[in-house]
């Protein structure tokens, strides 16, 4: 029950942290939790343990980095779900890798002692227990907080949190369907070969299996299995061997024994031999999945330098696939010691036909350490989770047999020599899990990711839109190069206006003259003036220049717009009318009864995608954020000026509205209809639009991260 509690004040902490505390605070907990877990490994100096602590930490860390992303204070029970699936997928992602996993630790391997919740791996596996654990946790995070204050939703929560627990009970377990069999696992104490040198050891253990083995004459098993190393490299020779069949040929019993071998290609191999009763090799596993930094140094070139690595001699070669074995007509699984960490080898195994599994394993290197104990944990869930019996035979304990349900029926102690024997039952059915594998983690991925991405609810604007003068003095800000063509019309159509508007050209020096159509304009003209910089230097800095003149100037209102004609000047009165109730309104292509004109459907198709990337991504009530065609208030200008704009083009467009929309101001859209330009070229370029979608996924990424999306200047 304790693993119930104990993620709470992580998840209480991280739930809300910026993302560099809680990194901290997960790799924090992951130490304290794996050091401790993990302590055994210390047995092979602190340099081995910290590392792998630190390795599997790395993904707590992980987890309190991306937490905040997930929650969403507003809508805690969905937060707590998304906290839930992100802590099964680190599970799951650390045991693929680094160096192909390390499985050790799962959540799920605390609720081997409860019968009910237990019964949910046969449907989820393993990731499916520690996601329920997470959730408690957290309906129980909740449920403290409320306590004082909501008692009812308090007493909600823990009733939530119970069904959630017993629930599972009511999964049925599948009954084996075939044959019984009698099998027995021999077990020794290799402490009595300890000291001596390694060629006699190997030869001592494999003695004391032989002696065992043999008072099985008396009352012969179906199948009697030794365990993981009972016949090591100095037991191969052709004379122990020898001892080995002739043994297993007197008792008359088919045998499977765990042993490392040398093929004649000179590589090592983790191998189960299984004989037959008459003693005669009929099947071998090799082992897949080899313990990094145990059985083969991972860049052993490259970390010569560590002498600590010295105690694993040669590497060992693993097998190329992973498949059952076969005797006197039964077929079974034989999963060799670490390879019993990953469901999926189990999983493979029941899916080809084995009808039972057998587990094969030394822990004698750990001792009396609590390596052993954990390790019988796994083989309770992978029995649960694919409906079959477990023989758990240990060359030195613990040893155990475990039924479909997950209970150990009988269990011999460490380095107690025994013969250890149960009667299990051979079954064909499958459970949900073995039938469709490990569709948890990748639907916690999903629902992880999804809460990552969905934006965080939309706030109602903190400012009230102010009443505006009865006449607001308006300015017109017009970026230009090159735009003789148009410009004259542009402008007479914005001084034809119902709505009195001033202009102000911005001119980067155009080429083609557009600075001289404007100066013969503003001679007869005093609402249109000129502002001439010496080269080009982008329509944002255009614009800043445009904005920094309105403020100065004391406008009321000021209205971005292109001048090429592409935004129909007649169209700005339903603006300007629009800003009476917000301090922004967007002139929107993609609202009903907006439009384009003269596009082609792919750039209209991409033009829509990004707009709608920018809307899901930052939480923004716009269709078309990166429309052109708007109109500012004075005071959201002015709010907006205290910070340097630091993008151009369609990022500086959607920057001005993220800006906007997070300080409170109110936004709105009009429909308009864009046309494309008859003359002259784009001013946006390819460079601008990718920026602006990078610009798009960082600012939402902190956003996600609990972040302001734009750093504020130093």
């Amino acid at each position: 029950m304790v693993a119930f509690l104990a993620p709470v004040p992580l998840l209480w902490l991280v739930r809300e942290a910026r993302p560099r505390r809680g990194a901290l605070l997960g790799l924090a907990f992951g130490v304290a939790y794996f050091g401790a877990l993990l302590y055994w490994i210390w047995q092979f100096g602190q340099l081995a343990w910290g590392a792998l602590t630190l390795a599997c930490a790395a993904y707590m860390a992980a987890f309190g980095l991306l937490a905040p992303a997930v929650w969403r204070g507003e809508r805690p029970l969905r937060s707590i779900a998304g906290l839930a699936a992100l802590w099964t997928v680190q599970e799951w992602l650390r045991g693929m890798w680094p160096v192909g996993g390390f499985g050790w630790g799962q959540l799920g391997s605390t609720q081997t002692g409860d019968p009910t919740l237990l019964r949910l791996a046969s449907v989820t596996g393993v990731w499916g227990v520690s996601f329920v654990v997470v959730l408690v946790a957290g309906l129980l995070m909740l449920a403290v907080e409320r306590a004082r204050w909501r008692p009812a939703s308090a007493a909600a929560l823990v009733g939530i949190s119970l069904v959630l627990i017993l629930s599972p009970g009511l999964i049925p377990i599948l009954g084996a369907d075939g044959r019984t069999l009698e099998v027995a696992a021999v077990q020794v104490d290799v402490l009595r070969a300890r000291g001596l040198p390694p060629l006699e050891e190997d030869q001592r253990v494999a003695e004391m299996n032989i002696a065992l083995h043999r008072r099985l004459a008396a009352d012969p098993p179906d199948l009697a299995v030794w365990g993981e190393s009972a016949l090591d490299p100095g037991a191969s020779a052709t004379d122990f061997r020898l001892q080995v069949t002739r043994a297993i040929r007197d008792v008359g019993v088919p045998t499977l024994a765990g042993a490392v071998v040398q093929a004649p290609d000179g590589a090592f191999h983790n191998e189960g031999l299984l004989f037959d009763r008459d003693g005669s090799l009929v099947g071998e596993y090799r082992k897949v999945h080899l313990v990094p930094f145990g059985e083969y140094v991972p860049f052993r070139d490259e970390l010569s330098w560590i002498s600590a690595l010295q105690q694993i001699p040669y590497d060992e070669t693993p097998g190329e696939r992973v498949h059952p074995l076969r005797v006197d007509g039964v077929t079974f699984g034989d999963v060799i010691c670490f390879e019993n960490t990953f469901p999926s080898i189990d999983r493979t195994l029941v899916s080809q036909g084995a009808g039972f599994l057998v587990v094969e394993t030394n822990n004698a290197s750990y001792g009396f350490t609590a390596a052993s104990r954990q390790h019988l944990l796994m083989s309770q869930l992978r029995a649960v989770e694919n409906g079959r019996w477990v023989v758990h035979a240990a060359v030195s304990g613990i040893s155990a047999f475990i039924d479909p349900h997950g209970r150990v029926v009988a269990e011999a102690g460490l380095f107690e020599p025994a013969i250890l024997r149960h009667r299990i039952q051979v079954s064909t059915r499958r459970t949900l899990y073995t039938r469709f594998g490990d569709w948890v983690p990748w639907a916690a991925l999903l629902l992880s990711a999804g809460l990552m991405v969905a934006p965080r609810r939309r706030r109602r604007p903190a400012r009230p839109a102010e009443p505006l003068p009865e006449r607001p003095r308006t300015l017109v800000i017009l970026p230009t190069y090159d735009e003789r063509a148009t410009i004259e019309a542009v402008i007479r159509g914005l001084l034809a206006l119902p709505d009195a508007v001033d202009v102000l050209v911005v001119d980067d020096s155009s080429p083609d003259g557009t600075a001289e159509v404007v100066r013969q304009i503003a001679a007869g003209e005093p609402r249109v003036r000129l502002l001439e910089r010496p080269a080009k230097a982008g329509l944002a800095g255009a614009y800043r220049e445009g904005f920094a003149r309105a403020l100065e100037e004391g406008y009321d209102l000021v209205v971005e717009t292109d001048a090429d004609l592409s935004h129909d000047p007649a169209e700005l009165p339903s603006l300007l009318s629009a800003a009476h109730r917000f301090h922004l309104v967007v002139g929107s292509r993609y609202v009903p009864g907006g439009s384009v004109t003269n596009w082609s459907r792919t750039r209209l198709a991409l033009s829509r995608a990004g707009n709608a990337y920018a809307r899901l991504w930052l939480g923004l009530p716009l269709h078309d954020a990166t429309s052109g065609f708007r109109v500012f208030r004075r005071d959201l200008l002015a709010h907006l000026a205290a910070e340097p704009i630091r993008s151009e083009g369609y990022g500086f467009q959607i920057e001005l509205v993220l800006r906007a929309w997070g300080g409170g101001y109110a936004l709105g859209e009009v429909p308009i209809t864009f046309r494309e330009r008859q003359h002259g070229q784009s001013k946006i370029s390819r460079r601008i639009v990718f920026e602006a979608l990078w610009l798009v996924t960082v600012w939402g990424a902190r956003i996600r991260l609990g972040r302001p999306p734009l750093p504020s200047s130093p």
